[in-house]
């Protein structure tokens, strides 16, 4: 099991107390990390652990997730996402920040990062695409929509996620399993993200914001997903300068390939990280 935990802190923006888990020191490069829709900070454990020896790493809890403040209607707009990032770069006085984000947490990501080049070193963007639909986000949707409020047991989640991921490990799964719900009642448990979410959720059309894009970028997908298709990466890859926008696809995993095979994400944002400063 993951046996060691985060420094926690939070902050207040936009009228919500938002929640981040905090890895090494703070001299290290300040290395940011975004989970996606209806995930949670402490999601990136594994991963966090791995980079706390070189880098301060520090993962958000984005509004209505997590252990972060829920908003009330129109508090989970696209750009309220965006704002947060900066208010988390603000609380902590972040500089040249080095940012990873997944799935949503992606499209957040190079949103703040067009928004703010000054402020983000480089940029890892986890299997998500920019369009304004994808017919597997549709499906995931329908899925999310279908589940009841209330599981019976912290068993009947662990079957959940088995399912949607079906390539990552036990132990992992059983992590994810406590991490993103909550007791309820003796046996029950519950999301800790706020349904208003799903209904709120916005997937505007990311295509003019990517071309707009001037930090250094991995995107990286997993061969298996069919969330962010090869033809859509190699397209993405394709508005710019290989120089400035590389492209990893990974064998074996999927959507969650940073939770079905860690030591190869690890690796591979590595690589791209270390990549740049060998061109410094």
């Amino acid at each position: 099991m993951i046996s060691e935990t985060p420094t926690e802190g939070h902050f207040l923006h936009d009228g919500l107390r938002l929640h981040y888990v905090e890895w090494g020191e703070s001299e290290k490069p300040p290395l940011v990390l975004l989970h996606g829709l209806r995930d949670c900070a402490r999601s990136w454990d594994v991963f966090s652990l791995a980079m706390q020896a070189e880098y301060r790493v520090i993962a958000l809890d984005s509004r209505g997730h997590g252990e972060s403040g829920w908003g009330g209607n129109e508090a989970y707009h696209f750009e309220s996402y965006v704002s947060d990032i900066g208010a988390l770069v603000g609380h902590l006085d972040l500089k040249h920040i080095d940012l990873v984000g997944h799935s949503a947490g992606g499209r957040y990501a190079w949103a703040f990062a067009v928004e703010h080049p000054e402020s983000v070193n480089s940029m890892v963007v986890v299997d998500i695409d920019p369009d304004p639909v994808n017919p597997q986000t549709n499906r995931d949707f329908e899925a999310y929509r279908a589940e009841p409020t209330v599981w019976d047991s912290i068993d009947a989640v662990l079957e959940k996620l088995k399912a949607r991921q079906p390539l990552t490990s036990e132990e992992m799964l059983e992590f994810q399993a406590e991490q993103l719900t909550r007791p309820r009642g003796e046996k029950g448990r519950i999301w800790k993200s706020d349904p208003l979410v799903m209904d709120e959720y916005e997937r505007p059309d990311l295509w003019a914001s990517w071309g707009r894009i001037m930090t250094p970028t991995l995107i990286l997908r997993g061969r298996q997903s069919a969330l962010l298709t090869h033809d859509t990466a190699v397209r993405m890859q394709e508005v710019h300068a290989r120089s400035l926008v590389k492209l990893a696809e990974l064998e074996g995993g999927g959507h969650w390939f940073y939770q079905d095979f860690p030591g190869a994400f690890e690796a591979t944002v590595r690589w791209f990280l270390n990549s740049l400063q060998d061109e410094e």
